[in-house]
């Protein structure tokens, strides 16, 4: 309670910015945990359709499958029937809205990152001013009296940096977790498009 008096309305604002943070991070690390990445199978189940002419039995392996590689599937397999190419613009506009889904929140983890040394730093030079303006309504100045005001104001910025480093680190790593999601979508979408031009260059030509 008292480093929290030292800290001010600064330290207050860094502990609400930490718990923000700190429910961000578990919420996003909990759904991409749940995310379905690994989609051997269901490319599996998706050529041997396709190569059938059976869309509508590999519409429902995407459905079946779920999450976000169903969903990006369900995407292309739509528009089987009008192309290649428009396979290839659904699949693209697909891959845009998942990273926009499955970075949400990755913002907040950034910003806290970059904003906390900063809040940190502005406790301390505040502290400081108000530890140098105690010293000269005073009259006088003691080692003691200064070291003990600079101490308390430079605990901010050891807080900040204590909420700066872990929500760097979260924020890193929850990326890192999307890039891997993001590269397995774009490998499908190679393989969708390459099963489409084989079965269009399999066909008889009139």
């Amino acid at each position: 309670m008292l480093q929290l008096q030292q800290g001010g309305w600064i330290l207050v604002f860094l502990l609400l910015l930490t718990l923000y943070a700190a429910y961000v991070f578990f919420e996003r690390y909990l759904a991409l945990r749940r995310e379905k990445i690994g989609g051997e199978r269901l490319m599996r189940e998706v050529d041997a359709s396709v190569r059938r002419g059976q869309i509508d039995v590999a519409l429902e392996a995407a459905r079946a499958h779920g999450g976000t590689l169903g969903r990006f599937m369900l995407a292309g397999l739509a528009r089987v029937p009008f192309g290649v190419t428009a396979v290839d613009a659904a699949l693209k506009a697909a891959l845009l809205e998942e990273e926009s889904r499955l970075a949400r929140g990755l913002g907040v983890l950034s910003v806290t990152a970059q904003v906390a040394p900063l809040l940190g730093l502005l406790g301390t030079v505040s502290g400081m001013i108000r530890a140098f303006n105690v010293l000269a309504s005073q009259g006088q100045t003691t080692a003691k009296l200064l070291a003990g005001g600079i101490g308390e104001a430079l605990f901010t910025t050891a807080a900040g940096l204590i909420v700066a480093i872990p929500a760097l680190i979260a924020y890193h790593y929850l990326a890192g977790r999307v890039d891997d999601i993001l590269s397995e979508l774009e490998q499908r979408r190679e393989e969708l498009l390459g099963i489409l031009a084989e079965v269009r260059n399999g066909e008889p030509q009139a």
